[in-house]
C-alpha cells in the first residue's frame, strides 16, 4: 500500500473514533430543559476524544498535504479561498448556536436565574459548545488550510 492511501486508512480510522467521541459527549450532554445534579458525565468521553481527534487533524493535514502536491498553484489558492469561506461560515454558526444555547440556559454562569449559574462555562449543559459537528468541521478546515498554506510556501521557496 502506498503512502498516501496509507494515510487515508489511518485518518479514516481517527475521524470516525472522533466522531463516535463526540456523538458521546453530545449524547451525555445535559438538554437545557432537564434538571442535573450529577456532574459532569460527558468529562470521561471528552479525555479520549481530544487527543483522537488532534491525531486525526494531524493525519488529515499530511494527507492533504501529500494529496494536493499535484495540484497547480492558482487551484490550491483558489481552494484556500474557498476553506475561508467556509471557515466564517462555520464560525457564524458557531456564534449563533452558543448564544441560542445561552438563551435557553437563562444566561451564562454569573446570572443567577441560568440553569449554570456558578458551574463556569464548561459543565454538564454546555459540552456541546466545545464538541459539535461545527467544531469537528472548524478543525478539518483549519487543519486544511495550513497544508494548503504550507504546501504553497514550501513551493514558493522552490522556485525561489
Amino acid at each position: 500500500m502506498n503512502q498516501r492511501k496509507k494515510l487515508m486508512v489511518i485518518c479514516f480510522i481517527f475521524m470516525v473514533l472522533s466522531l463516535i467521541g463526540f456523538a458521546l459527549i453530545a449524547g451525555s450532554t445535559m438538554n437545557p430543559s432537564q434538571y442535573s445534579g450529577n456532574g459532569n458525565f460527558a468529562i470521561l468521553f471528552t479525555m479520549p476524544t481530544v487527543p483522537i481527534y488532534l491525531i486525526f487533524l494531524y493525519y488529515l493535514s499530511r494527507w492533504v498535504y501529500k494529496a494536493i502536491n499535484g495540484v497547480s498553484v492558482k487551484n490550491r489558492l483558489t481552494f484556500l479561498v474557498c476553506m475561508a469561506v467556509v471557515f466564517v461560515v462555520l464560525i457564524f454558526l458557531e456564534v449563533r448556536y452558543i448564544q441560542n444555547l445561552v438563551i435557553l440556559l437563562g444566561g451564562g454562569p454569573e446570572s443567577p436565574e441560568s440553569r449554570i449559574y456558578r458551574f463556569g462555562w464548561y459543565n454538564q449543559y454546555t459540552n456541546t459548545f466545545y464538541f459539535n459537528w461545527i467544531t469537528f468541521c472548524l478543525g478539518m478546515i483549519i487543519s486544511v488550510m495550513i497544508s494548503i498554506g504550507y504546501s504553497l510556501i514550501k513551493k514558493s521557496s522552490r522556485n525561489n
